[in-house]
């Protein structure tokens, strides 16, 4: 039975008690410590002012804890400020929200790269020495109507950052925040020269890429730092012969539930126009899979989706295809960053100031990450920020000095009470700070 009981009850101010409605947040500023993320946001050059009362990491991560509770943006940080429990145990202030796009207004190209770093380092120190990863690449538009807004592939105004995503460990290694009007093949090279050197030592990677990858800069990097790839091929003159070469007999048919279609491999030379003996490209293994459709005026009767890789033959052509398809979940995680980090939108009319702010929401998304990877069980690995926020950040508490000690008093009956209390003792642990050098 659901009581109604508005009629009997009032709503009031209290200055008794200091109480926190989100009583997680200080597991992630803790986290941020303990793993170095505070220091690094404080060695940032010609960011903070002598005459200032905020450092770097105030500002940084007041709006990536924002992002992290749910907020949308620079104003939503004041909920964070009135927040008395958080004054408390986390932020003793907050800059507002004009200081704060003040800040990120403050930024140039060698503070914008110190930022993403910070972000790197963040994803690549999960990896162990004899993994072998695999990254995706890929852009996406974010819409916007500030006036220095250029026109995108999709028709819109807005941004086109460019994105590198760890598959597996669920965290993005880096991105350059590109302007809308930006080719989508534009800084991928330099994203991959960017992220493979910043690997741990011991650790081998595999790219992975739409179309726009297809670059024989790109593909020659990979060659010769014997990077494993797989990149969607586009249907040009060259690669249209070779399909057309391949005998009729060659084709097998992939039957998988709903999802019929016919498949084939043969060999091509990407990119081998050039006389420079120095430029040319081995040949690589052209996976292609082929679809026959119902009869339209309008479509034609046979696609072709042509898969270039570097894959030992350990991967057969459907485990090639199976290895390229995985390309689908960096797109979830690319959604859960837009609309559960408050990135499907940005605050400021300033190029550099919105690259900041794509660069904290990246922070933001890979410290939840890092939080759910060394914190909780096994079974909460999988939650999104949505749901994690339900179960265990966004919940009540009552902060109280008792001994010359802050206690957070969360509710008897909180069914996380066990998680939050093991996750506590998780983000604390020595082994989370990072090696001296």
């Amino acid at each position: 039975m659901i009581l109604q009981n508005g009629h009997r009850w009032k709503v009031e101010k209290s200055k008794q008690i200091v109480t926190t409605s989100f009583a997680g947040i200080p597991l992630l500023s803790e986290l941020a410590h303990q793993t170095g993320v505070i220091a690094e946001l404080d060695s940032i050059p010609h960011l903070w002012r002598r005459t200032g009362t905020y450092t770097t990491a105030d500002y940084v991560m007041s709006l990536a804890l924002t992002l992290t509770a749910g907020g949308d943006g620079l104003e939503d940080t004041r909920t964070l400020a009135g927040d008395p429990g958080l004054g408390q145990l986390v932020f003793p202030g907050m800059p507002k929200p004009n200081s704060l796009g003040g800040f990120l207004r403050r930024f140039g190209q060698r503070s914008l790269l110190r930022l993403g770093e910070i972000v790197t380092r963040q994803a690549m120190r999960a990896l162990k020495p004899g993994q072998t990863v695999t990254i995706d690449y890929d852009s996406s538009v974010i819409e916007s109507g500030k006036s220095d807004a250029k026109r995108s592939y999709k028709g819109v105004d807005g941004y086109n950052p460019l994105l590198a995503w760890i598959d597996g460990l669920d965290m993005f290694a880096g991105g350059v925040f590109r302007e809308g009007n930006a080719s989508p093949q534009s800084h991928l090279r330099s994203l991959l020269r960017y992220c493979h050197r910043r690997l741990p030592e011991g650790v081998r990677c595999r790219f992975r890429s739409d179309s726009a990858g297809y670059r024989a800069d790109v593909i020659r990097y990979c060659d010769r730092h014997a990077i494993e790839f797989a990149i969607r091929a586009d249907l040009d003159t060259a690669v249209m012969g070779v399909i057309e070469k391949i005998p009729e007999k060659a084709w097998q048919l992939v039957v998988r539930g709903n999802d019929v279609f016919l498949l084939a491999e043969t060999v091509h030379v990407p990119g081998n126009t050039r006389n420079d003996p120095r430029l040319r490209l081995p040949a690589f293994r052209l996976v292609v899979i082929r679809r026959t459709g119902q009869l339209d005026l309008f479509k034609k009767p046979v696609e072709y989706y042509p898969i270039l890789t570097s894959l030992p033959e350990s991967f057969n052509a459907e485990n090639v295809v199976d290895f390229y398809n995985g390309r689908g979940r960096m797109e979830k995680a690319i959604g859960e960053l837009k609309n559960g980090f408050g990135l499907h939108w940005l605050p400021c009319g300033d190029l550099f100031a919105n690259a900041a702010y794509f660069q904290t929401a990246l922070l933001a998304y890979n410290l939840a990450r890092t939080f759910k990877r060394v914190a909780l069980p096994e079974g909460w690995r999988a939650f999104a920020i949505k749901k994690l926020r339900f179960r265990l950040l966004c919940h009540a508490g009552v902060i109280v000095r008792h001994a010359r000690r802050l206690i957070l008093r969360l509710s008897q009956s909180f069914p996380s009470f066990e998680v939050f209390e093991t996750a506590r003792w998780n983000v604390l642990s020595p082994q989370l700070a990072p090696a001296v050098t």
